[in-house]
């Protein structure tokens, strides 16, 4: 394994990737079960404490993200451990509406990437079911490679996710630049040897990114 340095700090070796999470840098996305409740038209349901782990990789969601679970299996064993009190239909629009939409600017940083000879990727915690709009998002289709945890089985902050991107990326951990909203994430990239930056969503993300890229050396 790689050794440790401090996130942020820049690597000595130029970039050859720069890495995306989708929710929170390319992507929109509510941040809090109520929000998604909200969204979906569902204010009745937003107080349930017990169901905000449906929609997150250390909860419920883990077995879901890592493609272990259908979706439809999942939804009924959401619906079950929630002791009836939300519909499968209920549930199922809930997580729909928790992606909102691309994150402005961040397709034309993609491009620019792309354009400059720079390998573009993502590295996220998503599922099937979300994969199907996601992929159609501008910023999202033109990334060179995909690292979806469903497809890989494995979930960020999981050291093996690290590794298993670096193969599929066909490069070394130092030469990596990742973006992503928790901290973390970043803290096991960098433990990994990757260069990580942590994104704050509730600030405008595209400023943030080029700001990181200048840091790194990474000319858009």
């Amino acid at each position: 394994m790689a050794d440790e340095q401090e996130p942020g700090t820049p690597s000595p070796q130029p970039m050859k990737v720069v890495c995306f999470d989708f929710g929170g840098v390319l992507v929109e996305i509510s941040r809090s079960w109520e929000e998604a409740c909200t969204r979906a038209g569902f204010r009745e349901l937003v107080d349930h404490e017990r169901a905000s782990s449906m929609l997150v990789a250390s909860g419920h969601a883990a077995g879901f993200q890592r493609g272990e679970v259908g979706f439809e299996e999942f939804l009924l064993e959401e619906a079950r451990r929630l002791d009836g009190r939300f519909t499968e239909e209920q549930l199922r629009e809930v997580h729909r509406h928790w992606l909102i939409g691309e994150v402005p600017g961040m397709d034309g940083v993609v491009d620019r990437l792309n354009a400059s000879g720079v390998r573009t990727a993502s590295l996220s915690n998503t599922d099937a079911e979300h994969w199907p709009t996601l992929r159609e998002m501008g910023s999202i289709k033109s990334l060179a490679v995909q690292g979806l945890s469903f497809e890989m089985g494995l979930l960020k902050p999981e050291p093996g996710i690290y590794h298993e991107a670096e193969l599929r990326f066909d490069a070394s951990a130092a030469t990596i630049l990742f973006f992503d909203d928790l901290q973390e994430n970043v803290d096991a990239a960098t433990r990994c040897g990757w260069n990580a930056i942590r994104i704050d969503p509730h600030e405008p993300v595209t400023p943030q990114v080029e700001r990181g890229l200048a840091a790194f050396g990474v000319a858009v």
